[in-house]
């Protein structure tokens, strides 16, 4: 998204819209792709990234109900499920390791990647996709 308008002289409003979105991220994770694309524009964005924010915001307006709720009653307990889809690209022979966590009922964190390195077993397979769930653990830690 290489913006043709025209550079914004203050950028300060636009900065302070991504924080606002980058803050909605917690509870609204549908829109964390579009968030991390507008966030690298907040050195010189122009009208057209400025645009882009005000669709963001309209897709939220529409989708005022939609989000990850947590109750006060229910238990903040985490799980997470992995697996690795072995050798499953029959082009590169790379794995594909797949994860998701869960707080109480709603999902907080999810990924489905291309292992970087083409593993010669299940078991090898299986070790990279545990170190990348460790550096997520990490992160969630």
């Amino acid at each position: 998204m290489h913006g043709s308008g025209a550079p914004l002289r203050d950028p300060t409003l636009y900065c302070q819209l991504v924080g606002y979105l980058v803050y909605l991220t917690v509870t609204r994770p549908d829109i964390a792709y579009v968030v991390h694309i507008v966030s690298q524009f907040m050195v010189a964005p122009c009208s057209d990234h400025y645009a882009a924010i005000f669709c963001i915001f309209r897709y939220l307006k529409g989708t005022m109900f939609h989000g990850v709720y947590f109750s006060s009653k229910s238990s903040l307990v985490l799980q997470g499920y992995f697996d690795v889809d072995w050798d499953g690209d029959l082009a590169d022979r790379r794995s594909t390791t797949t994860y998701c966590f869960f707080l109480s009922n709603s999902i907080i964190s999810w990924c489905s990647k291309k292992q970087s390195l083409t593993s010669r077993s299940s078991t090898e397979s299986e070790y990279r996709a545990i170190t990348d769930i460790i550096q997520v653990l990490l992160w969630l830690h």
